[in-house]
């Protein structure tokens, strides 16, 4: 067989390949496989930013007998702004690069004829390419504007990751979110953090967390010591989910180390635009002999609301709660700070 590729052949399958298979970017950028996926809720229709409103209410039930009307009922709004990125898809394909594979494909006989066409492997190394960078960004990206119109744009800058999320509403006063002070983490005091962790979420939010983030190591030193500690016994058998409220350990690569973080179902959003910014391949070109693939997207992440967001924090400044004696009345009125 004669192991030359002629590129413009190339180009033209492969632009006929990806009209038959309009939603991949999109299916690239939502995939379970991109491990915040798993734990966030997708909001559509996002056209850059996002508002949200919590409308809290004060009590209003009163003992019957009182002479007179007297509304407890008194409304407050919060509001908070969320915030997806426009980014781009920049992807070279060098047929000489990926040749071998190529042909590697052609005589798998376990392969049916329609998985083996070079457009199928190129549009396969680029899914797999945005889900590696996407896992990146969302929790190492660190937006930075000042990357506009650059020639060369630096990776990582084009939107905001869990780690520069977190940094954002633990600054933030007008949104804050719940602090739960404790020892900085250790290998020796894990299992205790944790612990202290959980029997200080507020009571009316326990039944609702059901997973705690934390850096992968961190994730690794708690199931050694939890297995160290409850080994043997018949009442704590699985490692991965905390003492006290069962909760599922989730292990993030690169998340800050002595991070515990957790909220309600539902409160972490990632969001897109699937009207003016869908994710798609807009265009494919040949630059000397080298296939130019571009696409766009939007992606943002972020939690719907900070004030339920429970924070581990060793900050001996940092008190329970949301530090602000209000909203602590508004937001947790049944509990003592």
């Amino acid at each position: 067989m004669n192991k030359t590729i002629d590129i413009n052949q190339v180009k033209n399958e492969l632009v006929r390949y990806i009209g038959t298979k309009p939603h991949f970017i999109q299916g690239a950028i939502l995939s379970p496989e991109v491990l915040l996926n798993r734990y966030a809720r997708t909001v559509t229709k996002v056209k850059g930013h996002y508002p949200t409103v919590q409308a809290l209410m004060s009590n209003v039930v009163q003992i019957f007998d009182s002479k007179k009307f007297t509304p407890y009922g008194d409304i407050k709004f919060i509001p908070k702004v969320l915030t997806n990125y426009h980014q781009k898809i920049d992807f070279e394909l060098d047929p000489a690069e990926i040749m071998g594979s190529w042909f590697e494909d052609m005589y798998d006989e376990s392969k049916g004829i329609k998985d083996k066409s070079i457009s199928r492997l190129a549009t396969s190394m680029l899914r797999e390419k945005i889900i590696d960078d996407v896992n990146w960004l969302s929790v190492n990206g660190k937006f930075d504007a000042s990357q506009k119109g650059v020639a060369n744009p630096t990776f990582g800058t084009s939107m905001n990751g869990l780690n520069e999320i977190h940094k954002i509403i633990a600054e933030d006063t007008d949104n804050p979110v719940f602090f739960i002070p404790g020892e900085a983490i250790t290998t020796a005091n894990i299992l205790d953090v944790v612990q202290n962790y959980e029997k200080q979420i507020p009571s009316n939010m326990k039944s609702k967390v059901r997973f705690l983030f934390m850096n992968e190591s961190d994730a690794e030193d708690y199931r050694i010591a939890y297995e160290d500690a409850y080994g043997q016994s018949q009442f704590q058998t699985d490692a991965t989910r905390t003492r006290l409220g069962k909760r599922t350990i989730i292990g993030i690569p690169n998340l800050t180390k002595g991070t515990i973080v957790s909220t309600i179902d539902k409160n972490l959003l990632k969001l897109i635009d699937e009207v003016d910014n869908p994710a798609t391949i807009s265009d494919v070109q040949v630059h000397d002999r080298i296939l130019r693939v571009y696409g766009e997207f939007t992606l943002g992440y972020d939690y719907a609301y900070n004030q339920v967001v429970f924070m581990h924090t060793a900050d001996g400044s940092k008190q329970r709660g949301l530090n602000n004696e209000e909203q602590n009345k508004l937001f947790y009125p049944q509990e003592r700070f």
